[in-house]
C-alpha cells in the first residue's frame, strides 16, 4: 500500500483518510473527520456542540449520516440527536467520558415521546427507568417502535461494522420484545441481542445509546485494537463478501430485467426496458448499499 504525505502527526503519514489508532479507551485519533452540527435526519444540540467533541473516523461519520439519511425516511415529525463522538485529535475526554478516545464511538439519544404520547424530540438527556419512563417526572418515555428501528438501522448499516451498541438492559429488551411482535427475522433479532450491551464497568446507559463500531482493516496497520468479541465483525465480513444483496435481484438487475422495490419486498418483472449500462451500474451501487438480507434471504430493510 502506497501512502502519500498528509498528515505525519504521531510519527504516522496517511493519504488523508482518517486513522484511528489504540483502543476506544486509550488511543488517539488522526486526521479526524468533523460531523457536521445538523444534517438530513439528525442533529446535535447546544449541549453538545459546545463540548467539541464533534470528530470521528470516515467510518463512523459515514455511519451517522447514513443512518440518519435512512431514519428521516421513517420518522419524518423529529431527527435523530446526535451526542458526544470524539475530540478532534481523540485522547481521554475525562470530564465526560472513559472512552470514546480513537474516533470510534458515538452517543445516539433515545427517540423519544412526550406526556401526550406524541413524538418528542430530545433537547437534552434524560435517565429512564425499567420501564422505559424518565425519571424527572416529566411523563417522557422511550419510543420503542423508533428505536427499535435506528437499532435495525445500526446493525445491519453497511457504512460500517457496528460491534456494539450499549444501552441499558430493560430498554434493550424491550426492543427486541417489539422487534418479535412485529415479526422482524430471527436472524436479525439474533443479531440485535449480540450487538445490544449495557455495560458492567460504566454507566449503564439509561440515557442515551452508545454505538461503537470496529476498527477499519486498514487502521489495524497502524494500531487500531478492537476490545471484546469478534464474532459479529467476521459475520459482517462474510456477509460483505457475498455482496450483501439478493443474488437474484442482482442477477436479474444485470440483465436488466429487474424493478427492486424500496419497500418491504423485492419483485423482478420481465418486459422492463433497457436502460444504459451507467445507469445500470448505478443502480446496482445503490442496491447493493442499500439492501441486507438474512440467512433465509429475507430483506431486513
Amino acid at each position: 500500500m502506497v501512502l502519500l504525505a498528509g498528515c505525519a502527526e504521531f510519527g504516522l503519514v496517511t493519504d488523508g483518510t482518517s486513522v484511528s489508532v489504540g483502543r476506544p479507551s486509550n488511543g488517539y485519533l488522526v486526521d479526524a473527520k468533523r460531523l457536521a452540527d445538523s444534517g438530513e435526519g439528525y442533529k446535535t444540540q447546544a449541549i453538545w456542540r459546545t463540548r467539541g467533541n464533534r470528530y470521528g473516523t470516515d467510518e463512523l461519520l459515514d455511519l451517522i449520516t447514513g443512518v440518519g439519511r435512512r431514519m428521516s425516511r421513517e420518522v419524518k415529525d423529529v431527527k435523530l440527536v446526535v451526542a458526544d463522538l470524539s475530540s478532534q485529535g481523540g485522547g481521554a475526554a475525562r470530564a465526560w467520558h472513559r472512552s470514546h478516545q480513537s474516533g470510534r464511538d458515538a452517543d445516539l439519544v433515545y427517540y423519544m415521546r412526550g406526556p401526550d404520547g406524541k413524538p418528542w424530540e430530545a433537547d437534552a438527556m434524560r435517565v429512564f427507568d425499567a420501564t422505559a419512563k424518565a425519571k424527572d417526572g416529566s411523563g417522557i418515555t422511550v419510543d420503542i417502535p423508533r428505536t427499535w428501528l435506528l437499532v435495525k438501522e445500526l446493525v445491519t448499516a453497511p457504512e460500517a461494522r457496528v460491534q456494539w451498541v450499549f444501552m441499558y438492559e430493560p430498554i434493550a429488551a424491550k426492543l427486541l420484545e417489539h422487534a418479535a411482535q412485529i415479526g422482524e427475522p430471527e436472524a436479525l433479532i439474533a443479531r440485535a441481542r449480540k450487538t445490544l450491551k449495557q455495560p458492567g464497568d460504566s454507566a449503564r446507559h439509561d440515557d442515551h445509546l452508545h454505538v461503537r463500531v470496529y476498527c477499519a482493516d486498514r487502521d489495524r496497520t497502524f494500531g487500531c485494537v478492537d476490545i471484546g468479541p469478534m464474532e459479529l465483525y467476521a459475520e459482517r465480513a462474510a456477509e460483505d463478501a457475498r455482496g450483501g444483496v439478493l443474488p437474484e435481484a442482482i442477477a436479474a438487475l444485470i440483465g436488466d430485467a429487474a424493478h427492486v422495490s424500496a419497500g418491504a419486498a423485492v419483485a423482478v418483472t420481465t418486459g422492463t426496458p433497457a436502460r444504459s449500462t451507467a445507469t445500470m451500474a448505478t443502480e446496482l451501487g445503490s442496491l447493493g448499499r442499500r439492501l441486507r438480507v438474512d440467512a433465509s434471504l429475507r430483506i431486513w430493510r
